[in-house]
């Protein structure tokens, strides 16, 4: 059971940022973290930072890098902000509440971690040390009390004093942690890049196994002793995951795996093309999900650059030793986020989904999803998305500019439609360069199952919009039953738009992904699902009606004004059986009948 909130003192604040405050669950050095209520009932966690922290105070610089280095991580597998307001008298952060304990609670009132539920816990943490450091942030404080185990698997919590990469990878005047999970660079005062992370994470992945840290919980001195000269007491982690746990405990940092590294061998070794929405996966799955569809179905990391720090400079810089091997019984990763794809085959045995997958020794350059906060609001409460962006979820920006920073219109203002060499396509001609809308654009799929009404943006995403235009009028739509249902909770959605019903289709041309700049996925929200080939859009659509917590690389195109009643409907039935768990055809079909746009 998590933890029950402690009352609250008198002097403590009742309401903050719209959420009324309703107990306290914790404080530390920066402040005072409650348990926060929105009006619709939806449970918040609120930190509220001191307020003395004076405008160009050093102590004031430093949260604002802080702070500024918190809203670069994407959420997978850690807890994600809502709202950061550093302004005005009580300076605060809202971020989402994880409804259960801590690894540390978890632990000491149950019992170390065993089998399956250790590995899913590895994985989760992993993935979430490869998204922090994906975004140019070191954590510097993992520990078990910073890991909570949620119904929808661990995520990791409190970057209270996360640096970014530019600020730490030199040296630190200070050191920083909790003792007994602290590398020795820390305790010597040494370099803090990642590698401190990955040690870390080694030492809490020894506790979750034996209910003690590897170096001890004894005296301080003692502890950093052991932890600069002594070897690590793995108890009972046995088999790939101590051969990967002991790589993470090198005195070494430069010998330590990266973060993306420990998830990939943890995940069965091989290329995977969007690793830390895999790790996200299958670190909430309750049972060692089915084997992964084949490798064309997932996002093409290994096509995308490193990302970088603002600062311009790599955010993981390359290992100089690669680390030993090791080899990890994989819980296989299930389909990635929306794209256009082969069908799935069907589920092998629980056997061969935990075969044990040599992972040779991997030097991986960062890639795939990349370092931006990804918002995660609720089907109840769907208008808590951030920003001055009205509606759509993501913030202003140049409506063109694509992840890479491709256009995807050309000087002049039109757009660039490409014949489309992979996939199935069905002709249905090419759109006129010039976008038909630079504003909304009404629209309306008329189904079997009722009708959803749209609202296009043709200023943010014109050429996907001015796609859809050229494709409802030529009926490209009509008579297409949506092909995908996700009813898993980190990825919500209904893809349709295949004429071919299987997701192999789309209308014979390709364009530029755009609009995907800070880009939000909540409830309501419809964007298009990547076509076959790298970074461009197809035919395909997703209607988002619940949590996406997927990658900021599928343009938006505007949003569901009403109707979403239909879209909850079919996804209440789930999907079809034999497909995966959560993910494939819907079980009750939808088929539009009608795509129009325009009043």
């Amino acid at each position: 059971m998590p933890p029950q909130p402690r009352p609250l003192r008198p002097n403590d604040p009742r309401e903050i940022g719209g959420y009324a405050l309703v107990g306290r669950l914790g404080e530390g050095g920066q402040g005072t973290v409650y348990l926060g209520r929105s009006d619709s009932g939806r449970q918040v966690a609120v930190k509220v930072l001191r307020a003395d922290l004076e405008e160009g105070s050093d102590a004031r610089r430093y949260l604002d890098r802080e702070l500024a280095a918190v809203r670069r991580v994407a959420p997978f597998c850690t807890a994600r902000i809502i709202t950061i307001d550093v302004d005005g008298d009580q300076p605060y952060v809202v971020s989402e509440y994880i409804d259960g304990p801590s690894l540390q609670r978890q632990v000491a009132e149950q019992g170390p971690l065993h089998g399956d539920e250790l590995l899913r816990l590895a994985i989760g943490t992993a993935t979430a040390l490869a998204a922090i450091h994906q975004a140019g942030v070191v954590h510097r404080d993992l520990k078990p009390a910073n890991v909570l185990l949620g119904p929808d698997g661990p995520r990791v919590i409190d970057f209270g004093i996360a640096r970014p990469l530019d600020a730490t990878s030199a040296t630190m005047s200070a050191a920083v942690g909790t003792p007994a999970y602290m590398a020795p660079e820390q305790l010597a005062a040494g370099s803090a890049g990642p590698p401190l992370d990955m040690f870390a994470w080694g030492c809490t992945m020894a506790f979750a196994a034996n209910g003690v840290p590897p170096f001890g919980n004894d005296s301080i001195p003692a502890v950093m002793q052991r932890i600069l000269h002594g070897e690590p007491a793995l108890g009972a982690l046995g088999g790939p995951l101590r051969d990967l746990v002991a790589a993470c405990l090198d005195k070494d940092p430069a010998r330590r795996p990266t973060a993306l590294q420990a998830l990939t061998a943890l995940l069965g070794g091989g290329e995977h093309r969007d690793p830390l929405t895999e790790g996200t996966w299958a670190a909430a799955s309750a049972t060692p999900p089915p084997a992964p569809r084949p490798p064309a179905t997932l996002p093409q990391a290994a096509n995308r650059p490193p990302a970088t720090s603002p600062s311009g400079r790599s955010s993981s810089p390359p290992q100089a030793v690669a680390p030993p091997p090791f080899a990890v019984s994989p819980i296989a990763p299930p389909p990635g986020p929306p794209y256009s794809s082969a069908p799935s085959p069907p589920p092998r045995s629980r056997a061969g989904q935990l075969a044990v997958a040599a992972a040779a020794a991997v030097l991986l350059v960062l890639g795939g999803t990349t370092a931006v906060l990804l918002n995660r609001d609720g089907p109840g409460d769907p208008g808590a998305a951030v920003g001055p962006s009205p509606s759509f979820g993501t913030t202003a920006s140049s409506p063109t500019t694509t992840r890479q920073g491709e256009e995807a219109t050309n000087a002049n203002g039109t757009c660039r439609y490409l014949a489309a060499t992979n996939g199935t396509g069905e002709q249905a001609g090419t759109p006129p360069a010039r976008p038909a809308a630079d504003g909304p654009v009404p629209a309306t799929l008329t189904t079997d199952r009722g009708t959803i009404a749209l609202e296009l943006d043709g200023a943010k995403a014109p050429c996907a919009v001015n796609s859809i235009i050229h494709l409802a009028g030529r009926g490209f739509y009509d008579g297409n039953r949506c092909h995908r249902l996700t009813t898993v909770s980190s990825l919500r959605i209904l893809q349709c738009g295949d004429p071919t019903g299987d997701g192999t289709g789309g209308p014979g041309y390709r364009y530029a992904v755009e609009n995907t700049e800070n880009a939000r996925y909540t409830r309501g929200v419809v964007a298009m699902a990547r076509s076959s080939e790298p970074d461009s859009n197809g035919s395909q659509f997703f209607i988002v009606y619940g949590d996406a917590q997927i990658p900021p690389d599928y343009t938006i195109v505007g949003r569901v004004t009403s109707g979403m009643e239909v879209v909850d409907r079919v996804a209440q039935g789930g999907v079809e059986p034999g497909q995966f768990e959560g993910d494939g055809v819907p079980k009750t079909p939808i088929t539009i009948q009608r795509f129009r746009t325009g009043t």
